[in-house]
């Protein structure tokens, strides 16, 4: 699905077919993505079932990890070369909140062997704005003080490995947040996710699958928003994806969020001064005002 929309933009001030490529050899490891969803809330923590949402994280983990086939010094098909690692696969099972949380903020956090040693992560579970801040539903009650639910500010993002952050969550993203997401940031580059209530189906599933595709060729935050808005997608209620992304200055944040792609990753932002956001100008979704 694509969508060909308006798109608006948000900046902080500042605070303290078919196409043959060439096939380009690469210097560095191969980049790692990984992905987390819970689709059924059984083991401890309460939600509401929603099968489908594996599936849709598994088109995109499939996709960003598709090699597909070279010969003769060229790409006839996938990413090739630039091509993520297959790096983990977590569906269900014992998903808890100290695999995202961090020890630097939260004494029991642990997200270094998990969400922070990735490039890229997917996200999937229920989401809620807690006083401006996004809370995701885990399946375990860890014991302690990690319990059913992460919160953004338990969260120190990139400071081991991670580049980009999508969390198919609702309320990930709401507008009244993006003043407070940077202090997530310890080295990620971007996070997306929705304003609002996003929505889980099996006509959903491509989407996630052309989002990867289409973040090989064009920015990150480009495909994202290109991919994941749906007008109407609930009576009048529209799915409203959200862009943001992190810089040393003006100019740093704004090409990070124009131009980074999975085989276009720059170094690690030195400092975090600014923030930027894209989003649909005139998006309308359930559960939020319109943006």
């Amino acid at each position: 699905m694509k969508n060909y929309v308006k798109v608006g933009v948000a900046m902080a001030a500042m605070l303290t077919g078919f196409t043959l490529q060439a096939v380009t050899s690469k210097s560095d490891a191969r980049r790692e993505a990984k992905m987390y969803a819970i689709s059924v809330w059984n083991a401890g923590c309460s939600g509401s079932t929603r099968n489908a949402w594996d599936d849709m994280v598994d088109d995109w983990y499939d996709e960003i990890t598709n090699q597909g086939f070279s010969m003769f010094g060229w790409c006839w098909w996938g990413h090739c070369g630039d091509a993520y690692s297959r790096d983990g696969r977590a569906v269900n099972g014992t998903i808890r909140n100290s695999w995202f949380a961090d020890a630097s903020v939260v004494g029991w956090g642990n997200d270094t062997p998990r969400l922070d040693e990735g490039d890229a992560v997917m996200i999937a579970t229920h989401g809620a704005d807690s006083s401006g801040v996004w809370s995701g539903s885990m399946r375990i009650n860890e014991s302690g003080a990690g319990d059913c639910s992460l919160r953004r500010d338990e969260m120190d993002i990139g400071d081991s490995d991670l580049e980009f952050l999508h969390l198919s969550s609702c309320n990930s993203m709401d507008r009244n947040q993006w003043s407070n997401w940077w202090r997530a940031f310890d080295g990620a580059h971007q996070v997306d996710g929705f304003h609002g209530f996003m929505w889980i189906g099996n006509g959903l599933i491509s989407n996630y699958g052309d989002f990867a595709n289409d973040a090989f060729d064009g920015s990150i935050s480009s495909a994202w928003l290109d991919n994941h808005y749906v007008p109407n997608i609930s009576g009048s209620d529209d799915q409203c994806p959200v862009a943001y992304a992190v810089g040393s200055s003006r100019n740093d944040v704004r090409n990070r969020l124009f131009n980074e792609r999975y085989d276009n990753v720059y170094s690690d932002p030195n400092q975090v001064n600014w923030w930027w956001v894209t989003y649909i100008s005139g998006c309308d979704p359930s559960n939020e005002t319109a943006l």
